[in-house]
């Protein structure tokens, strides 16, 4: 459940990061680290303790994200903390899209060029 729900997560931030248009979602805070989600999903569903919680909106662009938050979680009974909030996220996507870049064309290249060298000649 664990693998599937973090590859969901991570293809919904891929998502977001490719579309780059205005994305709403739900969030949670955890040790510093947000774990974004689609509105249908409830905080709770999603982990059971949270440092804050609430909802996002997200404005990524070629070159910058823009990211809002605000409210609660009535399931967890936390409240966001909406300018740091915002900053994690912020932060976490950017970190994202600079290693997505930095590895989708190197990761091609490179496994192109292991199947060559590995391959039996």
């Amino acid at each position: 459940m664990v693998v599937s729900t973090t590859t969901f997560f991570y293809h919904f931030i891929i998502l977001v990061m490719k579309t780059k248009q205005l994305r709403i979602g739900k969030y949670v805070i955890i040790n510093e680290l947000p774990i974004l989600f689609p509105l249908e999903i409830v905080h709770s569903d999603v982990v059971p303790n949270a440092q804050s919680a609430g909802f996002f909106v997200l404005r990524v662009t070629t070159y910058d994200v823009d990211v809002y938050c605000w409210g609660e979680s009535t399931s967890l009974n936390v409240q966001s903390n909406q300018a740091h909030d915002a900053r994690i996220i912020k932060e976490f996507m950017s970190n994202i899209s600079e290693v997505s870049h930095r590895f989708g064309s190197s990761t091609k290249s490179g496994v192109q060029s292991g199947l060559k060298a590995n391959s039996p000649s």
